[in-house]
């Protein structure tokens, strides 16, 4: 008792450090490579990205290191985001997760990549007469490695990324942890510190790589034991707080997720930004045997439009 006490003080006590330290203090539009904070899979994306401590899903793992804690089925699949027009072109990621066993302890190894790319952006001199067309492309390449612990698991990814506009090009070598710890089956906390690391200059500019750390609290609750149903219905209700470098203000995300036997599951999300609009997202999720798919759309009324996520994994 005295050691689950302990780690979920650790968790918490680490999260309000990082939340308060001085190093997260970066002016707006100080940090590029803005899209590794996105959210790609459709399951995180439906929960406005809330429940670090309860990523279910092997499509989490590019964004959240402590996905690979869940996976006990080798999986392969694809992301993708549909944004509205006029706005990127579509953005698309794959990803692997591997779980195996060594030194009679369970691990699982991932891996991931991704592109997003832009063209016919419309070219302006300082004066503001209009030049050439450009493109704008970015891509990333990562590997991870976490434990599948019973009450306590950690991860860790390592991630190379490139970025590219016109002709001038940035690299960041980026790296990702985190730490979960699950007191029973109806509770568990969990914090990642993303995007760690060296970025560099940019067209002679100093760059920041958006650094981030959330945390955060899921509770599980069986619904069929409760109400003493013959179906396995459960309700998954997530709060996490994020940070990221260049926001004065932390991030405030609630997701809610209901499912059925894990074959059919429902989800919403709400996330409160104090420094720009606030957000709500809903999602569906489907597994049926070797084949899982999820599905997510957020609005975006300042893109008079939204963003669609879609999620296609094979186990094998």
């Amino acid at each position: 008792m005295l050691k689950k006490i302990v780690t979920a003080f650790t968790l918490c006590s680490s999260a309000s450090l990082a939340f308060a330290g001085e190093h997260w203090n970066l002016d707006a539009g100080d940090v590029s490579m803005k899209y590794l904070s996105m959210q790609v899979s459709a399951r995180s994306a439906a929960l406005s990205g809330a429940g670090v401590a309860d990523a279910t899903r092997a499509s989490d793992v590019q964004r959240n290191p402590l996905a690979m804690s869940s996976v006990t089925e080798a999986e392969a699949g694809v992301n993708h985001i549909i944004f509205p027009e006029y706005t990127a072109d579509d953005y698309t990621t794959a990803y692997i997760a591997l779980p195996f066993t060594a030194f009679n302890y369970p691990f699982t190894f991932s891996a991931g990549a991704e592109f997003l790319g832009y063209d016919g952006i419309e070219g302006r001199d300082e004066e503001g007469f209009k030049t050439a067309d450009y493109g704008a492309y970015a891509w990333t390449l990562q590997a991870g490695l976490g434990n599948r612990g019973k009450a306590f698991s950690w991860a860790a990814t390592a991630r190379f990324s490139q970025q590219t506009i016109d002709d001038e090009s940035a690299i960041a070598l980026l790296g990702d942890i985190g730490g979960a710890f699950r007191v029973n089956r109806y509770f568990a906390f969990g914090a990642t510190l993303t995007n760690a690391g060296y970025m560099g200059d940019y067209d002679g500019e100093t760059e920041h790589a958006p650094m981030a750390l959330q945390a955060g609290i899921t509770g599980i609750v069986p619904v069929a034991e409760l109400f003493n149903l013959a179906s396995a219905w459960n309700v998954h209700l997530s709060a996490d707080a994020y940070r990221r470098a260049d926001m004065e203000d932390p991030e405030w995300r609630f997701g809610g997720e209901i499912d059925y036997m894990e074959t059919i599951a429902l989800r919403i999300g709400y996330a409160a930004r104090p420094d720009t609009e606030d957000g709500v997202s809903a999602g569906i999720g489907f597994c049926f045997g070797m084949i899982t798919f999820d599905y997510a759309y957020s609005p975006k009324k300042a893109f008079d439009g939204g963003y669609h996520y879609l999620t296609l994994g094979l186990r094998f």
